[in-house]
């Protein structure tokens, strides 16, 4: 019942945010990529998925492409990230090497447009970005989640339990 709330919610916030990110400049830069974001393409489908929000997540995602890579050798990897600053960052420190995006807002539309029928063998999310459409989306299309580097107070998962979709 709360995931539907929560989608209701985002729903109903999305033209007051649209509103909002086309008066900030760092925003509007990736808004519509963030909001009709382009399909994955297929040669991307098994893929492990690596979502770093910002600099400081990208060196952990950096640092995480290059142990798999030197442990497996032979992954193909996708990284998403929250701003147009890290997402070029990435694009240059990882060319050949990775497919950088934006990552879509939390919105099921965008979400499902992005990833579109792309089976990825995993997301690693960096630190604690918890999205709840993301997850749900995640959990639904069989893409286990794990979370590299993230701290959760045990009051916090509380919280979360109280939220959960089910």
């Amino acid at each position: 019942m709360s995931g539907i709330v929560y989608r209701v919610l985002v729903y109903l916030a999305l033209p007051f945010f649209i509103l909002f990110a086309l008066t900030r400049p760092k925003i509007r830069k990736s808004l519509k990529e963030r909001l009709l974001p382009p399909r994955i393409p297929a040669e991307l489908s098994g893929a492990i998925w690596i979502h770093a929000a910002s600099v400081g997540e990208a060196v952990i995602a950096e640092n995480l492409v290059n142990y798999i890579d030197r442990r497996k050798g032979g992954e193909r990897f996708l990284i998403t990230t929250n701003t147009y600053y890290t997402r070029d960052l990435l694009r240059v420190k990882l060319a050949g090497r990775s497919s950088v995006y934006s990552l879509p807002f939390d919105v099921p539309f965008s979400l499902k447009r992005f990833i579109g029928n792309a089976r990825f063998k995993a997301l690693l999310i960096v630190e604690t970005e918890i999205w709840p459409n993301l997850l749900r989306l995640a959990r639904e299309s069989g893409i286990p989640v794990i979370i590299v580097n993230g701290r959760i107070s045990d009051s916090t998962v509380r919280q979360y339990r109280r939220f959960a979709f089910s």
